[in-house]
C-alpha cells in the first residue's frame, strides 16, 4: 500500500480548506504521506485500488456527500481504512444503522490534533493485527521475532502475537 518505505499514506477528504491543511501539515510532520482534497469528485478521481492505507472522510460535502464517497470508494477498494469527521452528532446516529461500530471510525469536530493522531494510529493498528492475522501462519516460523511493538504516548505497549 504504502509508496515510501515504513510510511503510510493517507488521503484526506473535506470541503473545508482549513481543515484540509492543517491536518495535512500536522499529520506530514508526524511522518505520513498526505493527498489531500477540498473536492470529493477530484479526490474519488485520484484515488486507486492499495494507493492509501487511510481515508479521512469528511461526511457533509458539496458535490458529493462523504457516504456516496465512501461507497464508491469501497467499491474500488474494499480493504482501505475510512475515518470520517463531522460536526454532526445526529447524522453520525442515523448511519449507525447501516454501518456497525461506526463510533470507532469517527472523529467529532472540532478535532484535537492529539486526537486525530490517536485515532489514525488505533486505526492502522487494528488494520495491522488484521493482516498479522491472516499471515500468522508464517509468522510463527519467525518465532520469536513476530512481535509488534506498539507505544501509544500513554503508557499502554500492545503486542501483536
Amino acid at each position: 500500500m504504502s509508496t515510501t518505505k515504513n510510511k503510510r499514506r493517507i488521503m484526506i477528504i473535506d470541503d473545508d480548506e482549513d481543515i484540509t491543511n492543517l491536518f495535512s501539515i500536522f499529520l506530514e510532520h508526524n511522518g505520513y504521506i498526505i493527498d489531500a482534497y477540498i473536492n470529493p469528485v477530484e479526490a474519488f478521481n485520484n484515488f486507486n485500488k492499495n494507493s492509501h492505507d487511510l481515508l479521512i472522510l469528511d461526511l457533509k460535502m458539496p458535490n458529493m456527500d462523504g457516504m456516496t464517497l465512501y461507497h464508491k470508494i469501497k467499491e474500488i477498494d474494499s480493504n482501505v481504512i475510512i475515518c470520517f469527521t463531522t460536526a454532526d452528532i445526529n447524522y453520525i446516529q442515523q448511519l449507525q444503522k447501516g454501518i456497525m461500530d461506526i463510533e470507532k471510525i469517527v472523529l467529532y469536530k472540532p478535532v484535537l490534533l492529539k486526537d486525530l493522531k490517536s485515532k489514525i494510529d488505533s486505526l492502522l493498528l487494528l488494520s495491522r493485527q488484521e493482516e498479522v492475522k491472516d499471515k500468522k501462519l508464517a509468522m510463527m516460523v519467525l518465532w520469536p521475532n513476530y512481535f509488534l511493538f506498539y507505544n501509544n504516548n500513554r503508557g499502554r505497549n500492545y503486542f501483536i502475537q
